[in-house]
């Protein structure tokens, strides 16, 4: 089974076509907007893939928290390839996406929600440990910082890790290339 994902809910833009056994994908953070490069990644990815679109049962595309014009492409895209290719639609939460990172770690998803502030939510070995919020940055690792004791390291993803500035002990940023949210992800 081959499922079609998009991921549109921050400045980079990822497509991927995923099976139980392999995956291909394309991320980009340009300056163009996602409504010029999704369609066109989305064509390349199933041409390096060498996937026909007939094979393709399902559509999987990120719900959010994230940018509500990039939710609105990527969501818009998703509903048009299901209805012009007669599969289903599947919605998987953003900052669930960002803990498949490290599915077998303690993870703080976060996403930019303006003003300082970021949508946060914690999960250990990919379930979530607390509900999401809206907290400001520093909140958000104060936060991280009480589940040090419980769960060990905590390991932070997402678009506002140029942001933080001082992390306490225990509490770390992902690497650069696991930071934002990614299609294959989402698949």
């Amino acid at each position: 089974m081959y499922i079609a994902a998009i991921e549109t809910t921050t400045r980079a833009a990822s497509v991927a076509v995923s099976s139980e056994d392999k995956f291909t994908e394309i991320t980009q953070d340009s300056k163009l907007t996602h409504s010029e490069t999704l369609l066109p990644q989305f064509k390349e990815v199933l041409k390096m893939a060498n996937v026909k679109r007939d094979l393709i049962e399902a559509v999987a595309v990120s719900i959010g928290p994230g940018s509500f014009t990039g939710l609105r492409i990527g969501l818009a895209t998703a509903k048009s390839l299901a209805y012009a290719w007669n599969i289903k639609i599947i919605g998987v939460p953003t900052l669930q996406a960002l803990a498949y990172h490290m599915p077998f770690s303690t993870v703080m998803s976060m996403i930019d929600a303006q003003k300082n502030r970021a949508y946060v939510q914690i999960f250990n070995r990919l379930k979530p440990i607390c509900d999401l919020e809206i907290l400001s940055i520093d909140e958000a690792i104060l936060k991280a910082e009480t589940k040090i004791g419980n769960y060990g390291e905590v390991i932070i993803c997402g678009d506002v890790c140029h942001k933080i500035k001082s992390l306490p002990e225990g509490v770390k940023i992902a690497p650069v290339n696991m930071r934002m949210p990614r299609a294959v992800n989402v698949a």
